[in-house]
């Protein structure tokens, strides 16, 4: 008699009145043993071990004695090549005693084994999530930290360890320039530390070639941004991203860097021009970011006119605003200078930023008026388009961010 029960499956249909059997088998020893613990959570029960090795498993009630027989012993059958149940005692008829909220038995194995398909089918499942239906099942509860941790144990049980993703890195990039042919890749390495024959990444650039051919039928409007990627080694993700005629998000380049540097985004922008978006008279929207601006109006760039245009982010504009000034009374004042329709209103919110305090100005003397106020750029696309399609690299990178499978 196999065993017929779904002790490892953690279907909430399974029938908690069932028992075990003389005569039930089981698979391997880790099965026997996660088939008692599965057993003694949802009975509310404790036990002890009285003998455990490769040919059997002996356990009974931790109250056993006259109170409660509850016994199994559990031994290998040589020519079933199984365990097997031999003498079973049950169930309990103990007073059961009160265990915590976090019982000890409720443990990551258990945990595991009922949460592996849910993750499986979602990485982006929430903690939260994962905490109700086991407690929905077993009807305890076990803390944030054990699920966070258990959680990052199936992830890497089905994508592989942190190591082992990191060396598959270069093959799967390999692998994507067979199996679609065009995807253009840019893999730069560097030697550890210390060491003359072990490398690590520093730079990857690539681009599918559907997103190249895609952005030739869109808007000739891009958003760069980055997000700080979670994880063991943290690393940055750079995107440049464009919007259909739909209003789609069309994410066009990607490139992951260890931190966001002039030579990072000098790497980023110079093969995303070369090879996704070498048409002229692109229009780059982006924030105030030093290394961002820097490169793209570097000496021999080709992000400055008459080859593309730039335009400040209002959105990202105002944030790095109020991280700087620490003001957020004059918030409205800057956007409302930003959106002027004309140089008399323009001058006029620029007049009363200048009275609250004359180092704003200053700040904003830095940049072109023809990239921070709409009245005084012909060719600028309408202050709406430039939020939406900024506000989609923002609504993207924070999508990339919650579907990163860390917890």
């Amino acid at each position: 008699m196999t065993s017929n029960w779904s002790f490892t499956q953690g279907d909430p249909k399974e029938d908690p009145s069932n028992e075990f059997e003389v005569g039930q088998q089981f698979n391997n020893k880790k099965e026997v043993m996660l088939a008692v613990k599965q057993y003694s959570i949802r009975r509310a029960a404790e036990y002890k071990i009285v003998e455990s090795d490769h040919l059997g498993y002996n356990t009974q009630c931790i109250q056993f004695g006259p109170g409660c027989n509850w016994s199994i012993l559990i031994s290998y059958r040589r020519k079933q090549e199984k365990l097997e149940v031999r003498r079973y005692t049950g169930p309990h008829t103990c007073m059961h005693t009160s265990m915590g909220q976090d019982y000890r038995r409720l443990d990551s194995k258990v945990i595991v084994q009922h949460i592996f398909t849910m993750v499986k089918a979602d990485p982006t499942i929430s903690i939260r999530v994962l905490q109700e239906g086991v407690e929905n099942h077993f009807g305890y509860k076990a803390s944030y930290r054990k699920f966070w941790l258990t959680k990052q144990r199936v992830i890497a049980r089905i994508y592989g360890d942190w190591e082992e993703s990191y060396n598959e890195l270069p093959h799967w990039l390999f692998a994507m320039q067979i199996y679609l042919l065009s995807t253009w890749v840019q893999l730069v390495t560097q030697f550890w530390p210390g060491s003359a024959d072990t490398v690590m990444l520093h730079h990857v650039f690539w681009t599918f070639p559907l997103c190249v051919e895609a952005f030739k039928h869109c808007k000739p409007l891009i958003s760069t941004d980055g997000t700080h990627l979670y994880g063991k080694y943290g690393w940055t993700l750079l995107m440049a991203i464009a919007r259909d005629g739909n209003a789609n998000i069309l994410p066009i380049a990607f490139t992951i860097v260890e931190v966001e540097t002039k030579e990072a985004w000098s790497f980023f922008l110079l093969y995303q021009r070369q090879h996704v978006t070498p048409q002229s008279g692109v229009l780059v929207i982006l924030d105030k970011h030093k290394y961002i601006d820097g490169e793209l109006n570097a000496e021999e760039s080709l992000w400055k006119p008459p080859y593309a245009f730039q335009e400040f982010c209002t959105k990202h504009f105002v944030a790095n605003f109020i991280t700087h000034f620490k003001n957020k009374d004059l918030k409205k004042v800057l956007i409302n200078a930003a959106y002027s329709k004309s140089q008399r209103e323009f001058a006029y919110y620029f007049g009363r930023l200048r009275d609250k305090n004359v180092a704003i100005t200053n700040w904003l003397e830095e940049m072109p008026q023809s990239q921070l106020a709409q009245y005084a750029d012909e060719s600028r696309p309408p202050s709406d388009v430039i939020q939406r399609v900024s506000g989609t690299s923002s609504l993207c990178v924070r999508v990339l961010k919650e579907t990163q499978p860390s917890g």
